[in-house]
């Protein structure tokens, strides 16, 4: 009968049962199938960083994924999406459809010939995923695509018997319903970390990280999976290109210039961050010429220094201090070739600003 179940399965191969069906139904009896027995790792961090608890589960990962999604301590969360109303949204931290897919996508794709463990790393704010093996797709942005058909499957017997135990997705769209159950909960999207070659990390937050990211997803329920994606990068300050922010920007959802962008004003007015727009954009330059204007006519005279102490902390947020400097010796000039201000001495380097005698 269980020869009968196997076969049904896919679980046999040229009469011999497969490393498929050890990772999947094996005990650790038959772990010296493998040079290192597949293990799934389980590790809870406190605040500081430091190890609070652990615990290995060897095969089979079929009862194994249970094992695992019990010790994750999925607390209820509580936040304010909007100030409409006077009652926080609650919701588990993390749904418990996209922890299962993300770990069964782990036990997949884990390359068994690497030797290593999957691990489950839970922190107070998230939940990092990861396993041996390069990343096929080669970027997320493609599997977030409608129409993704993976290149291939590294372990096909495996994937295919996963299926069939429904343990992850037919369609291959696993991980875009992961992305779209983080945006109906108005969190950040997942982060999938493909910096090493041999790896794939993906972290899950179970919190809001900017409030005003998540009033964007409310007041927009409808905007499309690859425009939030892409949000969710400028609110966690990650680079995006500049065809990417252009199309921001013809959104009307973005301002600024890259790597400085920001939520554009018509988003900040309906989020009512009025006051960080203008901090993010600054004011035209007239606003900052009077200022040295009315600087010079109550004391007289003033240094570039002077300037720089009027004038940093009001220009825009978005510059670095080097263009902030710039943008004052710029204003200086336009001034003084505009007629409104010279310097009293011949000598740059010890000169003062002052009104122009009329």
């Amino acid at each position: 009968m269980i020869t009968n179940f196997c076969l049904k399965l896919n679980l046999f191969g040229m009469e011999k049962i497969t490393k498929a069906a050890f990772v999947l139904l094996g005990n650790s009896d038959y772990s010296d199938f493998f040079e290192v027995p597949p293990q799934i790792m389980w590790r809870l961090y406190d605040h500081k960083g430091n190890t609070i608890d652990h615990e290995i589960f060897d095969i089979p990962f079929l009862c194994a994924i249970d094992s695992v999604y019990k010790k994750i301590r999925n607390l209820t969360y509580r936040y304010m999406p909007n100030q409409l109303s006077l009652f926080p949204t609650e919701t588990q931290q993390y749904d418990s459809w996209l922890l299962r897919e993300l770990l069964n996508n782990c036990i997949a794709h884990q390359d068994y010939t690497a030797d290593r463990r999957i691990y489950v790393d839970e922190f107070e704010d998230r939940i990092v995923m990861s396993n041996a093996g390069q990343f096929l797709p080669g970027n997320i942005k493609s599997v977030l695509e409608p129409a993704y058909a993976p290149p291939y499957y590294r372990n096909p017997l495996l994937a295919q018997a996963m299926v069939n135990f429904k343990m992850i997705d037919t369609a291959s769209m696993g991980i875009r319903r992961v992305y779209s159950i983080q945006k109906e909960k108005l969190f950040p999207m997942p982060d999938y970390d493909l910096s090493r070659c041999d790896q794939v990390r993906v972290t899950v937050y179970g919190k809001v990280l900017n409030d005003n990211y998540t009033k964007i997803l409310f007041e927009n329920p409808n905007m499309d999976l690859d425009t939030v994606y892409l949000l969710d990068r400028v609110q966690k300050g990650e680079n995006i290109s500049r065809m990417e922010a252009a199309a921001l920007r013809k959104l009307g959802l973005i301002e600024g210039k890259i790597p400085k962008l920001f939520i554009s004003a018509t988003v900040a007015e309906a989020l009512d961050q009025k006051a960080q727009y203008i901090k993010n954009k600054g004011f035209d330059d007239q606003y900052y010429k009077q200022l040295i204007i009315d600087y010079l006519n109550k004391w007289g005279k003033g240094r570039k220094s002077d300037f720089d102490k009027l004038l940093f902390d009001k220009l825009p947020d978005s510059l670095t201090a080097v263009q902030k400097n710039t943008k004052i010796r710029n204003l200086l000039a336009s001034l003084r070739m505009g007629g409104i201000i010279e310097t009293d001495s011949e000598n740059h380097q010890r000169s003062n600003w002052v009104l122009t005698r009329k």
